[in-house]
């Protein structure tokens, strides 16, 4: 499974790398006391809403813009994957529908941290503990783990695909898990990368973003891509061929 993942991952390099476009927006980050860029994520401070107005305004502005394009390139690497497994044929599907696939998964994501982050600042202003505000967040986010890949396979609305990959998840505990426990591995990885930079260097933060853009996010978007589209039986004839 994680070699087949792996080679659709090079097969697809080019669109991996192209995650990395999104460090352009990381100096911005940078620059405003409510982002935090480490352990190769970018996170939103609590307290952002304990800023003026037009500041809090203006970083979920950009935050928003990083989403959309965000959801563009997953979209694409998620859509490339299953173009190797199943032949789909690229320029009609590029032409006609991968700006559609991106906008709903945007969609999501935009109501999704927006919702989200509103609601933990407001529970960490009222003194519910973080670390219960960052437990309830990561379940929530892991329940839409397969939400790309529903939108891209099975070509459903926000709604249907949040179904579709509750049921999946629902069906295939082992799978979620699995992708869980790697992605998990994978951070300490990042923050142990990081450490080790900023001990001896600087600059250990933008590595592990760097890293986690184009290698670790596209792997895994290639990696879940290839368990969801397995319950077709799509996969055993293309095994056979490689």
């Amino acid at each position: 499974m994680f070699r087949q993942s792996f080679s659709s991952y090079a097969n697809n390099i080019t669109t991996a790398f192209g995650f990395a476009l999104l460090l352009v927006f990381v100096f911005p980050f940078f620059w405003l006391s409510n982002m935090i860029v480490s352990s190769g994520t970018i996170l939103l401070d609590y307290g952002f809403l304990k800023q003026h107005p037009v500041v809090s305004l203006l970083l979920l502005a950009l935050v928003l813009v990083f989403l959309f394009f965000y959801a563009l390139l997953v979209s694409l690497m998620v859509f490339s994957v299953r173009n190797d497994l199943s032949h789909v044929k690229m320029h009609l599907y590029l032409r006609e529908k991968i700006d559609k696939f991106a906008v709903k998964y945007f969609v999501f994501l935009a109501a999704f941290t927006v919702i989200t982050a509103v609601i933990a600042s407001l529970l960490v202003g009222f003194g519910v503990p973080v670390v219960f505000v960052n437990l309830v967040l990561l379940l929530a986010s892991a329940s839409f783990l397969f939400l790309p890949q529903a939108i891209v396979v099975d070509e459903e609305g926000v709604g249907s695909s949040v179904l579709s990959s509750w049921d999946f998840i629902v069906k295939h505990p082992a799978h979620f898990l699995m992708v869980i426990v790697f992605g998990c591995i994978s951070m300490l990885v990042l923050q142990a990368i990081e450490f080790g930079v900023d001990y001896f260097l600087s600059g250990g933060s933008i590595l592990s973003l760097l890293l986690s853009l184009v290698l670790l996010i596209p792997f895994i978007e290639a990696l879940k891509t290839y368990i969801y589209m397995n319950r077709f039986g799509i996969l055993q004839s293309y095994d056979k061929v490689m």
